[in-house]
C-alpha cells in the first residue's frame, strides 16, 4: 500500500495512525493515496458484482 498505511495480515485490517503528527502536505498526500485505494475497492465492488449477477443469471 504506501508509506503511511500498516496492514495487520492476520486480521486484514488497516492500523489507525494518528493524523495529529502529520503537515499538511502529509495530510494532501495521505488523502490522495486514500483516494486512490478507495477507488480500487469500488472497482473490486463493480468485478464482483458484475460476476454475482452473471452467475444468478445462470442458476434461473
Amino acid at each position: 500500500m504506501s508509506d503511511f498505511l500498516e496492514y495487520e495480515k492476520d486480521t486484514k485490517t488497516i492500523k489507525s495512525i494518528n493524523l495529529e503528527d502529520f503537515s499538511i502536505e502529509d495530510l494532501e498526500e495521505y488523502v490522495g493515496e486514500l483516494t486512490k485505494e478507495l477507488e480500487r475497492a469500488m472497482k473490486e465492488i463493480e468485478k464482483k458484482a458484475k460476476i454475482q449477477y452473471e452467475a444468478k443469471k445462470l442458476f434461473k
